[in-house]
């Protein structure tokens, strides 16, 4: 009896009688084009980290060092402005700390005024009945077709007119409400039942007793998704304070790294130093990443399953 059903297992293949499964030459091809697929685009982070620990001679010896023979820390040192550089000073003698913090600034105001007045605006287009809405948030999508482009000149023009040329204003307020953070935290919204929003309003909250007590807990993975989102494009942009901001002291790390990168005459440019400062720069972005991707990830999938 035992040995017809063990017969019985191997042949349907089922249990503990199965038998292990074989790698074909498919799936070992298709694990060896992952793997080579992995090293491409690992390599680049691995050649700026390895770089940054080199001295500028060993990024142009030949034949090259694909890793570092006498690592030290002094380029994180000297861009740092905690030991003397000379390529720093030449080129007006900002540190990569006043940049960071900066940029820091810029980008955490920037975020937490975006996530905040979106959520708001996406309440109301979602959930709030007014004369008008459909019209209203139609008008709003459609400045979206607008290249960014077209309003660098009128916008750095007003922006002039308001004397905030060289302060970080036009950095902040313009973007603390994009038409794609309101169209975003919208389409969220619409996913909570109305039902959860007459409950409270029969418990006696408002309008915004009822954002803050019942909608935020349940978009909370949207807003974390638009946060990372705004983050990021904050902490990259280059555009806008390229064209707003000329004093060395102002600088954000965009700026900063093209300053790096510009050419002084009679002086190489300091590979060591590019390699440090952009690894610095990609380090929040990928820290974030890696501790909210969970709700990143929620966020971007929450529309499709509810």
């Amino acid at each position: 009896m035992s040995q017809n059903a063990s017969a019985v297992a191997a042949r349907h293949k089922i249990g503990p009688y199965a038998p292990k499964r074989k790698f074909s030459l498919v799936l070992i091809f298709t694990h060896v084009c992952l793997f080579i697929a992995l090293l491409v685009f690992v390599f680049p982070f691995y050649w700026m980290i390895s770089s940054s620990l080199k001295p500028m001679a060993d990024i142009y010896i030949v034949p090259v060092q694909f890793w570092p023979t006498r690592p030290s820390l002094n380029n994180y040192l000297e861009i740092a402005g905690l030991i003397q550089s000379d390529e720093i000073d030449f080129r007006g003698g900002i540190s990569l700390t006043r940049t960071f913090l900066n940029s820091t600034f810029i980008a955490v105001v920037n975020t937490a005024g975006t996530v905040f007045l979106a959520s708001l605006a996406g309440f109301a287009f979602a959930k709030l009945r007014f004369k008008g809405r459909n019209a209203l948030f139609l008008s709003m999508l459609a400045t979206m077709m607008i290249p960014n482009s077209v309003g660098l000149v009128p916008s750095y023009l007003i922006m002039a007119w308001l004397k905030w040329i060289n302060t970080w204003y036009p950095l902040i307020i313009p973007g603390l409400a994009t038409p794609f953070a309101v169209f975003w935290m919208r389409q969220y919204m619409t996913t909570v039942p109305d039902e959860m929003i007459e409950a409270a309003r029969i418990d006696g909250c408002g309008p915004f007793a009822s954002y803050w007590r019942v909608v935020v807990p349940v978009v909370l993975p949207g807003m974390a998704a638009l946060a990372i989102f705004s983050f990021m494009g904050h902490w990259n942009a280059f555009m806008g304070p390229l064209i707003y901001l000329n004093k060395p002291e102002l600088y954000t790390l965009p700026l900063f790294l093209a300053v790096l990168d510009s050419g002084v005459s009679g002086r190489p440019v300091p590979l060591h130093l590019i390699f440090t400062a952009s690894f610095v720069s990609i380090l929040p972005i990928l820290l974030i990443f890696l501790f909210a991707q969970r709700y990143f990830i929620a966020g971007l999938t929450a529309g499709s399953l509810k």
